[in-house]
């Protein structure tokens, strides 16, 4: 028994928005990031012992590939949260300001609470903290784990999400108990 729950965006502009820049951000982020890598190696002085031009165009050619890979597994890969029997799984294939993980699962014995959030997150400490790139600021599932830790997303039918997941938590618990 699994669900699947879309992840729902701002408005219809940021939903092509999306679809357009996400992939374009999977594609140069580890080339940017490689190139921090190299910048820094050099600063210290260690450019010199892999100055051989066969390990930096095998190099390039490997980041390269990773990056397409990147992007392609964006638009191939379903999308979304996914509500299984005793975990969650919200699969975004992409990375954010504060969060790097392609797909974050979350066991229902970690979770605090869980609730919709209907404040804005651009004026709030955890502004950049929506996991969903043009997702919606204003009216999101606020996810809390007991170690503290939020996670933020916008889906559909968010209410509902809510309110299973919630009997989900509970029914797991008193089996526990």
């Amino acid at each position: 028994m699994s669900y699947r729950y879309k992840f729902r965006y701002y408005n219809s502009t940021f939903k092509i928005l999306n679809a357009f820049f996400v992939p374009l951000q999977n594609l140069l982020i580890p080339r940017a990031f490689s190139l921090l890598i190299v910048r820094l190696v050099s600063l210290v002085g260690l450019g010199q012992y892999i100055n051989n031009s066969i390990i930096i165009n095998a190099l390039q050619k490997i980041i390269l590939i990773c990056s397409i890979s990147w992007a392609l597994i964006y638009c191939v890969f379903k999308k979304g949260v996914f509500v299984y029997k005793d975990h969650l799984v919200i699969a975004r294939y992409t990375i954010t300001l504060r969060n790097w993980k392609n797909r974050i699962t979350v066991d229902y014995n970690e979770i605090k609470s869980i609730i919709v959030n209907y404040s804005d997150l651009r004026f709030t400490r955890y502004h950049g903290s929506l996991l969903v790139p043009f997702g919606d600021d204003t009216y999101n599932v606020e996810l809390t784990l007991n170690n503290g830790k939020k996670y933020f997303f916008s889906i559909k039918d968010q209410e509902e999400f809510c309110n299973n997941l919630n009997l989900l938590i509970n029914s797991t618990s008193s089996k526990n108990n």
